[in-house]
Parts: C-alpha cells; sequence; structure tokens
C-alpha cells in the first residue's frame, strides 16, 4: 500500500514538473512571438504565415498541458506508458497536421504572388 502512494506521488510530482517546464518555455514562446511581431513590421508578407506558427504553437502548448496534467494523474507505470504512448501518437499526428496545413498556406501564398507579377514586354 505505501509502495502505490509512493507511485502516485512520483507520477504527480513528475506531471507537475513537467508542467512547470512546459509553462517557462511557454514564457520563451511568447517573447519569441513578441520579438517576430516586431519584425512583421518590416516584412508585412508574412504575417499570415507567423500567425499560423502561432496558433501551432499554442496548440502544442495547449496540449503538452493536458498531457502533463493527465502525467500527474497516472496510477501506476502501465499508466504512465499508456498517457505517453497516446501523447506521442498525437503529437505526431499533430505535426503532420500542422505541416501539411502549412505547406498549402506557403504554397497558397507563394501563388497568390506569382499572380502579381506581371509580364515585361521589351
Amino acid at each position: 500500500m505505501e509502495e502505490e502512494q509512493d507511485q502516485r506521488q512520483f507520477f504527480k510530482d513528475l506531471g507537475a514538473t513537467a508542467e512547470q517546464t512546459v509553462e517557462e518555455v511557454r514564457g520563451v514562446e511568447e517573447d519569441y512571438f513578441a520579438v517576430l511581431q516586431n519584425t512583421l513590421i518590416a516584412f508585412p508578407w508574412i504575417a499570415d504565415i507567423a500567425a499560423k506558427m502561432q496558433s501551432y504553437a499554442d496548440q502544442n502548448f495547449v496540449d503538452a498541458l493536458k498531457f502533463s496534467r493527465e502525467l500527474s494523474q497516472a496510477k501506476d507505470i502501465q499508466d504512465f506508458v499508456r498517457i505517453n504512448v497516446e501523447f506521442a501518437q498525437k503529437s505526431f499526428k499533430s505535426v503532420v497536421e500542422q505541416a501539411e496545413d502549412f505547406a498549402e498556406a506557403c504554397t497558397a501564398w507563394q501563388q497568390s504572388q506569382l499572380s502579381q507579377l506581371t509580364l515585361c514586354s521589351c
């Protein structure tokens, strides 16, 4: 019984540490996007792309916080492994979806830029 309580406390502490780490990284990410927003003044044509990247980062942090909270609820090593595997699978799927969406956005932007070009007849 005591070993089970120790194990639960370990997972609770591990989840709390993971959540704290995610929050600290979130602060760095917010600083990065603040700098990026200032850069957009010089390069307004990348605003849509930057907004997409920001939305991906926001979703990834929401998912990471959810993971850290679930991790703190693990009852045993099997539960711990299940939570990690589910998070890894969801993260992989999310990265693939974000990459596809980003590629489509970049392609659309490139096509819009090409359509604005005019041919010079010399």
